[in-house]
């Protein structure tokens, strides 16, 4: 390429940006998107630029459909929506699922926009969630997402951070909010802060019995563990939390073992795996499911 294609080709870039937005403001494009990616013809280099909008029905593990409402800031609903659940969090969520399905309580910590809250209402008719999610742009995602699919009754949605103890804290919104946390000092791209009400879990489930727990706070999950002592004592739910690298894996697995979780499984993608000492979490598939007793899928 010559010097002087480099100005043409920035010229071009965003007169393509554009021709993409308008041409992906129509239904019958996205539904063709999808129906590609599901197939396989579409690409990941070509979906992941892609946004899909308004709402759309995902199919469960057994099959079975929900909805899920897209919105501007959401930048999990392309691969949710483009491959139907295919490429998300695929080790994870079919296994969660059938735990569900026998689960009377369900604590969803770091909820985003409440897949697994909605993963969980839809496995279980008769179980109640508490989605915890102190984000306000993501917490207006997960409320539409209860609505859309009518599980706003059974489902508290608490907007607050979950740590140790009550209190308040900043919470930093990167441009990517999917990484929220409560841990300053990131420097990432757009990221701003938001003053936020900080509770237990304990405190916000409450006296109800919790069978089920995820978490995903971006590295204060050993804190979040710390302040469900009554839940983790009194329950023994099976908990699934996100680590992102060895470090904080060990905090994890540190602070669980002394809540008597001393079975720690790796949900790969050929299931799930007892991690040995030193284990380095993989770019992909980083959650971990923590028991008191011996894991065996079922």
């Amino acid at each position: 390429m010559t010097a002087a294609a480099v100005p043409q080709l920035s010229l071009v870039k965003p007169v393509l940006r554009r021709a993409r937005d308008l041409l992906m403001r129509s239904r019958t494009v996205q539904q063709a998107v999808r129906a590609g990616t599901v197939r396989g013809h579409v690409p990941l280099t070509v979906w992941r630029h892609l946004r899909p909008t308004g709402v759309w029905e995902l199919h469960a593990p057994d099959s079975s459909t929900f909805r899920y409402q897209c919105s501007p800031d959401d930048v999990l609903a392309g691969p949710v929506v483009w491959t139907d659940l295919r490429l998300w969090e695929e080790a994870t969520h079919p296994l969660f699922y059938r735990l569900a399905r026998t689960a009377r309580g369900f604590l969803d910590a770091g909820a985003y926009a409440g897949l697994y809250t909605l993963l969980a209402c839809q496995a279980n008719p008769q179980l109640h969630a508490v989605a915890v999610e102190p984000n306000p742009v993501a917490a207006r995602m997960l409320r539409r997402n209860l609505d859309v699919n009518g599980f706003g009754p059974r489902v508290q949605v608490v907007s607050k951070a979950l740590s140790e103890a009550p209190g308040r804290a900043h919470l930093t919104v990167p441009e990517r909010i999917t990484t929220a946390t409560l841990r300053g000092g990131a420097d990432t791209p757009g990221r701003s802060t938001v003053d936020v009400e900080v509770t237990t879990a304990d405190l916000a489930v409450g006296d109800r019995p919790v069978d089920l727990v995820k978490i995903d706070v971006e590295g204060l999950e050993p804190e979040v563990l710390r302040g469900m002592s009554r839940i983790l004592a009194a329950h023994r739910p099976i908990v699934i939390a996100e680590c992102l690298d060895r470090p904080a894996l060990e905090r994890l697995r540190s602070t669980a073992a002394e809540f008597g979780y001393h079975h720690v499984h790796h949900l790969a993608s050929h299931g799930p795996v007892v991690v040995p000492p030193g284990f380095v979490p993989p770019p992909r598939h980083q959650n971990f499911l923590l028991t008191t007793a011996p894991f065996t899928p079922s």
